[in-house]
C-alpha cells in the first residue's frame, strides 16, 4: 500500500493474492509506433493525424506479479539466455491481456520471463497492458505512466542487470 502513496490522483491500486494492480482511471490512446515516417518528427501534427485516424483507446495497468525469488546469479543466467534470442520487426507476438517489457522475445520458446524487482522474500515480474511494438499518446499521458513506474524503484530493489525499461512515447510525443 505504501506503492498508493505515491501514485497520482487519477490512479488506483488494489492487492490480491500474490499482485498487485496499479491502474490509470482515465483510459490512453495507444498507436503502433514502430515503422513510423521519420519525417513526422518535424510535422507532429501528422503522428497526431495519424493516431486519431488508428490509436486505439483503452485502460492501462500495470501489473506486479510476485513469485519465489529468483537469485542474482540464477537471474543472470536467465538473461543471458535471452539474449540470444533474435528479434525482428516481422516477430509476432501472441494477443494477451498483459505484456512484459520484453514480450518482443517471448515468441521464442527458450524465453523465459526476468522479473524486474525482488525484496527479502519475492521476485516481482512487471506487466502492462501496453503492447510492445505500441507508444502512449500523448507525450505528457506517456510521461505520467513512465512516472508511476518508476515510482515503483522507491519501494523494491531492482535486480542489478534488469533492463532498462522501454520507452513509452516515441519522437518526444
Amino acid at each position: 500500500m505504501r506503492i498508493g502513496s505515491v501514485l497520482p490522483q487519477n490512479w488506483s491500486l488494489e492487492e490480491s493474492n500474490d499482485q498487485i494492480m496499479i491502474s490509470r482511471r482515465e483510459p490512453i490512446t495507444s498507436y503502433g509506433c514502430i515503422g513510423l515516417d521519420l519525417s513526422w518528427t518535424k510535422h507532429p501534427e501528422l503522428l497526431q493525424k495519424d493516431v486519431e485516424r488508428n490509436g486505439v483507446t483503452r485502460e492501462y495497468k500495470i501489473r506486479l506479479r510476485l513469485a519465489p525469488k529468483v537469485s542474482l546469479v540464477e537471474y543472470a543466467q536467465l538473461k543471458n539466455s535471452n539474449s540470444q534470442i533474435t528479434v525482428t520487426k516481422s516477430t509476432v507476438i501472441q494477443s494477451r491481456e498483459f505484456y512484459e517489457d520484453s514480450a518482443m522475445q517471448s515468441f521464442d520458446p527458450r524465453y523465459r520471463e526476468l522479473p524486474e524487482y525482488y525484496d527479502r522474500d519475492s521476485s516481482v515480474y512487471v506487466e502492462t497492458t501496453l503492447h510492445p511494438w505500441e507508444c502512449i499518446y500523448s507525450g505528457d499521458v506517456a510521461r505520467e505512466c513512465e512516472k508511476v513506474r518508476q515510482a515503483l524503484d522507491s519501494f523494491l530493489t531492482r535486480y542489478p542487470e534488469a533492463q532498462s525499461r522501454r520507452g513509452l512515447s516515441w519522437m518526444g510525443q
